[in-house]
């Protein structure tokens, strides 16, 4: 048997919260004649659980249901993509925020206090970085279209015995849906130079054959003459 402290050390967590989690019923504690809780290796293997899966952001009610339901996969897969959801949602909504604080610093250098105005201009910028997530999103929907045409148009002349002319009708198609998605998104996007913090549009020809992040593009700043890698954003 183990105390609370032995637990706690074999947990590399603290007494209170073992403590925590026995009041909460995640632990069940048994009683020495002193009246001292004892923990046993069952004991053990159950915090190591709740300890985990408190650090990937599941709640105490949801772990109850982990631990208690036989179901446990089951139960598990359903939260993982709850959890799953809930972070990505985090993530954009801090991507939007590290956004602002960017557009924030920029501003730094000629403004002398935080005007109504500037803070107007810090949530536009927020508000960009969301329609530029809702842009690429759009980009990858058109995307898995644009494949569905052309393999299911070779998939058709493939197994049909059709005629070779459907995939390459197919492939043009995919050929124009590819331009027009590609070049609205080049209309939308704009880039921040991180040398001389000006904004500019580059050429299209620049533009599309630039090494890029998810985030950014190797680009020549028109205004600096410097190329650095240029920070997206929606124009």
């Amino acid at each position: 048997m183990l105390t609370s402290g032995q637990l706690a050390q074999r947990c590399h967590t603290s007494i209170r919260t073992v403590q925590y989690y026995d009041q909460k019923g995640l632990l069940h504690a048994k009683r020495t004649p002193s009246n001292r809780r004892a923990y046993d290796e069952k004991d053990l293997l159950r915090l190591q659980q709740i300890i985990t899966y408190r650090k990937l952001g599941f709640k105490l009610k949801d772990i109850q249901r982990l631990i208690e339901n036989k179901q446990t996969a089951h139960v598990l897969s359903s939260l993982i993509d709850k959890q799953t959801n809930l972070l990505q949602q985090q993530l954009h909504q801090t991507k939007s925020q590290l956004e602002g604080l960017k557009y924030l610093k920029k501003q730094l250098n000629s403004m002398d206090n935080f005007s109504t105005k500037l803070q107007e201009e810090v949530l536009s910028s927020m508000n960009m970085t969301k329609e530029l997530h809702h842009l690429r999103l759009k980009l990858v929907v058109w995307g898995l279209i644009v494949d569905i045409l052309l393999w299911g148009s070779l998939i058709y002349v493939v197994y049909q015995g059709t005629s070779i002319w459907w995939f390459i009708l197919g492939f043009i198609f995919s050929l124009i849906i590819c331009g027009k998605i590609t070049y609205s998104y080049y209309q939308h996007s704009l880039y921040l130079c991180p040398h001389c913090h000006s904004e500019f549009v580059p050429l299209f020809r620049e533009w599309i054959l630039a090494v890029h992040t998810p985030n950014m593009k190797k680009l020549t700043c028109p205004h600096c003459q410097q190329k650095n890698f240029c920070i997206e954003e929606y124009r």
